[in-house]
Parts: C-alpha cells; structure tokens; sequence
C-alpha cells in the first residue's frame, strides 16, 4: 500500500503582514485536502502526515543536502499532495508560497531533489502556474527517482465547484486510473476551467531517438500502489527526456 502526506495551506496573512505577498486567503483548501486524504485512506493507504498552515514548511520538500528535512516529511512517502499559491520562476523552477518563514516563506524546486533512495514518487500541487512548458529544464533536478510531477500550466481555480477535486483524484487512483490521468480528470471542472500538466523523465527507450515512445512514460503507465503498474525509479543517469501533458478543462 501507499503512503502519503498532506500540506495545506489555506491563509496568508502573516506573509502579507511581512510584506512577502498580496496573495489572499483561498477558501477550500480543506475540502480538496480532506477528500483526497478520506479516498486514500478509505483503500488502506496509511497516511504519514496531515499538517495545515504554519504547520506547513518548506523545509519539508527542501533536500537534506540544501539544509531542508525532506527525507522526515516530502521524501518519505510515495505520494505527496500539496495546496496553496504557485507560480514559477522564468527559467522554469516552480515556486510555491508558505505562510511561515521556516525558513523561507516559498520554496523554489532548485532546492528539491526527490526519489534519490527514498520514496516520493509522485509530488501532486494543486497551485497556479507551476509549469512553464516552455522551460521544463528547469525541473530536471526533481526528478533523482521521482516520477512524476503534478501541477498546473496556470490558473487552477479555488471555488465551490473545484472544493471535490481532491476526493476526485482520490476516487481515481483507488479505482484504478494511472496517476497521470488521476490528476488531470480529478481536478477538471464542469463550471471553471482549470489548467492541469503533469511532467515526467524518460530513458533512452522512451525517448527513442526523438520519436518518443509515450507507452513507455510514467505518464502512460504508472498507478498508486497497489492500484496497477508502478514502473521502477530512474536514476538521473538513466534519464534521457523529460516529457509534459497538459490539459484545460
């Protein structure tokens, strides 16, 4: 079975008080967090961790060796889902807003290094503008056995018909869907659009000398454990593409 945590982050008044940002609060945050937890935990799937506001930190998804606690909190689970403000930086690192400085009110992806010998398989944002897919280059360095980034090509919209997007993606992955598709159905919309995009690295095979062989990604074959194929890690030196879908709906 799978494990995974959960971060929240619903006010950002002690970053607007610091003069860190103008974002405004969001207001269901919790609704997403609470279904996604309820469905996961519903198929067995044991839960590591559930922290909410200034209980988040980004020293959680920071790497070990860049002064952060990931292998306690992002890297020691399989699946991480995370809800709050993002944006990314223009040569692609994603940048998403805390509402503490422990020790820095955002984290930016140049100071993640997920899989490794751990276990984070799956990083799941639901957050703004986290993906420039122009600059996808910018995410090479998360990927040290992660496999697959889940975010947003920009707006993803935070209101009553977005608040069941979480037990969506819940709902999707016990019943089977690979992670890929999980995430971008589970946080479609019928009154909004949102603006899902995963990313995933390849090896040689499925890069097949520039005819990518999109049967052989993460994005076309990896389920929750448990729930179908996992396909094993790879290690930077196996990495030969990174690969990007989106969607708007």
């Amino acid at each position: 079975m799978a494990r995974f945590g959960v971060e929240g982050i619903r006010y950002f008044s002690h970053g607007r008080a610091a003069g860190i940002t103008t974002a405004g609060d969001l207001t269901y945050t919790f609704n997403r967090c609470n279904g996604l937890d309820q469905k996961l935990r519903s198929a067995a799937h044991s839960r590591a961790f559930y922290y909410s506001n200034t209980s988040c930190w980004e020293t959680d998804i920071r790497d070990t060796d860049k002064g952060g606690d990931d292998t306690t909190y992002v890297d020691a689970v399989d699946l991480f889902w995370i809800d709050t403000h993002g944006g990314h930086e223009a040569d692609g690192r994603i940048r998403l807003l805390y509402d503490i400085p422990k020790t820095n009110w955002r984290t930016v992806s140049d100071k993640w290094q997920l899989g490794e010998n751990f276990n984070a398989e799956w990083v799941m944002a639901y957050a703004c503008d986290t993906v420039h897919p122009a600059k996808l280059g910018g995410l090479w360095n998360i990927f040290a056995g992660l496999h697959i980034f889940c975010g947003a090509w920009d707006v993803m919209w935070d209101g009553i018909t977005t608040d069941e997007c979480g037990e969506d993606v819940g709902d999707n992955l016990i019943n089977g869907c690979c992670v890929s598709e999980a995430w971008h159905d589970g946080v479609s919309d019928w009154a909004v659009d949102n603006h899902p995009a995963t990313v995933c690295v390849g090896n040689a095979a499925t890069w097949n000398g520039g005819n990518i062989r999109w049967d052989l990604s993460y994005l076309n074959r990896d389920h929750l454990w448990n729930h179908g194929n996992v396909d094993p890690d790879l290690a930077p030196a196996q990495q030969a593409c990174i690969l990007y879908h989106w969607s708007e709906g």
